[in-house]
């Protein structure tokens, strides 16, 4: 008998069962079985539209090799691959490419352009740390703030509906300013926090010392008596000639 291994475990999701799966069937009327074809066809939405803000992390497939986007090359006569390509080869308006000059510029002057135009609101990612509660940068930051109510059945461990559900799963632990890679505004933000660190604590006058006079109650580069002697010595070599090197 061969053993239970993880390429098993993910090459038959099918077969996979848990307990918890009769309860959500027959008390909130969710329906989770599903075959191997209705799974392998499941590609994200957002992927088809241009662009997920889940990247890597998405549960759904970021795959092309279902041609579920049109070529852009055939819809000009351009297109040398033939059956080879992996894009789309007939005239599907929903799964045309992106508007270039939508996605640019923010406009299209086409009247009757026949690619997405699709909203830049929907690339904005969300905000890790309002998600988990709170963003120090409030109205600044560059992820999108959006308020839901917090989802109970979330926060007792297991929300049924996952990522479909339309109540907010806080994440409590959210990445830290060097993973989110939202520019230089991040970075700096990081170099100040470490600097506002590496400071010395605050010292009062009284306890400083010019290490010029020795006296107590300035800092060296506000020393009177400095200035003093710099003008006294300047005054004893006036009239006197300058020495030169024979």
């Amino acid at each position: 008998m061969s053993p239970f291994t993880l390429l098993s475990l993910r090459s038959t999701p099918s077969d996979l069962t848990f307990d918890f799966e009769p309860f959500l069937e027959s008390d909130l009327n969710l329906h989770i079985s599903r075959d191997k074809a209705s799974a392998q066809s499941d590609v994200c939405k957002y992927y088809l539209k241009g662009y997920c803000h889940k990247g890597t992390g998405c549960q759904f497939r970021h795959s092309r090799n279902d041609k579920t986007v049109v070529c852009k090359h055939w819809l000009r006569g351009l297109c040398k691959k033939g059956e080879l390509c992996e894009f789309l080869h007939e005239y599907n308006l929903k799964k045309m490419p992106e508007c270039w000059f939508y996605a640019k510029y923010g406009e299209c002057s086409n009247p009757e352009c026949m690619y997405l135009h699709v909203d830049p609101e929907s690339k904005v990612k969300d905000c890790p740390w309002y998600g988990s509660g709170f963003c120090k940068r409030g109205p600044l930051c560059r992820g999108k703030h959006v308020r839901k109510p917090i989802c109970q059945n979330y926060l007792s461990g297991f929300c049924p509906k996952g990522p479909e559900c339309n109540l907010g799963h806080p994440k409590f632990d959210p990445p830290n300013h060097n993973g989110l890679g939202s520019g230089q505004n991040d970075q700096g933000a990081v170099a100040a926090d470490n600097n506002m660190e590496g400071r010395r604590p605050f010292r009062s006058l009284d306890q400083v010392t010019c290490f010029r006079c020795g006296d107590k109650g300035h800092y060296a580069n506000h020393c009177t008596k400095r200035r003093k002697f710099n003008q006294d010595s300047s005054q004893d070599y006036q009239g006197q000639p300058i020495p030169t090197v024979s």
